[in-house]
């Protein structure tokens, strides 16, 4: 009797086994599907809830096993900074400025804290970003902002050679830092920089950066 009640319990115990692996698939697949439709959804309604498919079994075990956590934290920071609307700096609505701190805050983890260079250097490239667009704002801390914006642009480019986004971004911060310099020097007294700053909010797609 014992030794059939070892056999069921062990023919049980395998039955689970198999649920809990087929019920894993499932989310994985279901997970890495909504990945890249939400990537697609994203580019049209940046405010939808997105990346946060629901998954049968406890504890983000597809997540882990995509190895995809990191990658979704950047794709929520590029959303938020897309939904903060950099290209309209100095507007004071509260949900950008909900969107902007959190985006902020993201940002300044991967930066510190991800061990992937590429998503660094977009991390980084995003916050100069968000510099840039407070430089064309405020006029008194300008200079300041500038130099911000450069450094985070040097940085991004220091962690990944090949983010173009970043070398472009530094290229244009550089330009607007000589006029103003230059309109300091001749007396000017708001010289505001030209364009919509930092190839414009929105130009990137999630998890690229802008």
């Amino acid at each position: 009797m014992r030794r059939h009640l070892l056999t069921a319990a062990a023919a049980v115990a395998c039955l689970a086994i198999g649920v809990g692996a087929l019920l894993l698939a499932l989310d994985v697949a279901r997970l890495r599907a909504a990945l890249a439709d939400d990537d697609v959804r994203f580019r049209s309604t940046p405010e939808a809830t997105l990346w946060a498919p629901g998954e049968v079994v406890p504890g983000g075990a597809a997540r882990a096993l995509l190895d995809v956590d990191d990658d979704v934290v950047l794709r929520r920071a590029v959303r938020g900074v897309r939904l903060s609307h950099p290209e309209s700096p100095g507007f004071s609505d509260p949900s950008y400025v909900v969107n902007r701190n959190e985006a902020t805050a993201w940002l300044i983890d991967i930066v510190q804290r991800d061990d992937d260079h590429s998503r660094r250097s977009a991390a980084a490239n995003l916050l100069g970003v968000l510099s840039f667009a407070d430089a064309i704002a405020d006029y008194e801390n300008r200079a300041k902002l500038l130099e911000a914006a450069g450094g985070r642009f040097r940085q991004a480019v220091s962690l990944d050679p090949a983010n173009e986004d970043a070398k472009l971004n530094l290229e244009l911060t550089l330009s607007r830092t000589r006029e103003f310099e230059l309109s300091e020097a001749g007396g000017g007294t708001d010289p505001s920089p030209g364009g919509r700053g930092a190839r414009g909010a929105g130009a990137g797609d999630a998890g690229t950066g802008y």
